[in-house]
């Protein structure tokens, strides 16, 4: 019974995915000593997003600790600049350099713009 309850709310924060039809050029800052500092930026490029997270492709090498990578990132789905933080949850090396899955800090009015923002995109490719 624990594990039904468990899975009926994991299901309950799954989200859907976007997934670009060719990868989406962002930026990237690593947050240091709990978001008081952050690094230079760095180049991306995402492969999907949802309000929850996002799949990234960059050349940098992340450390390998799970949820201790926090990133600020920077991207533009539609018209409106959006900046959105996170942590690296999964690693996985690629032809293009590593990809990266990034759960994003719960955030409903961040995950609202996102997916008005998505909704604007999907329109505007009609």
């Amino acid at each position: 019974m624990k594990s039904e309850v468990r899975d009926m709310y994991y299901k309950r924060h799954e989200y859907f995915r976007y997934e670009f039809d060719e990868p989406l050029e962002a930026n990237f800052k690593m947050l240091l000593a709990e978001g008081a500092f952050e690094s230079n930026p760095g180049l991306c490029r995402l492969v999907d997003i949802s309000p929850g997270g996002c799949k990234m492709i960059t050349n940098y090498e992340f450390p390998d600790v799970r949820g201790a990578v926090h990133l600020r990132l920077t991207c533009t789905l539609f018209k409106e600049p959006l900046t959105i933080d996170g942590q690296i949850v999964w690693k996985k090396k690629d032809k293009e350099g590593y990809q990266y899955g990034m759960d994003f800090i719960e955030n409903p009015l961040m995950e609202k713009l996102i997916v008005d923002e998505l909704k604007l995109r999907r329109q505007s490719e009609k």
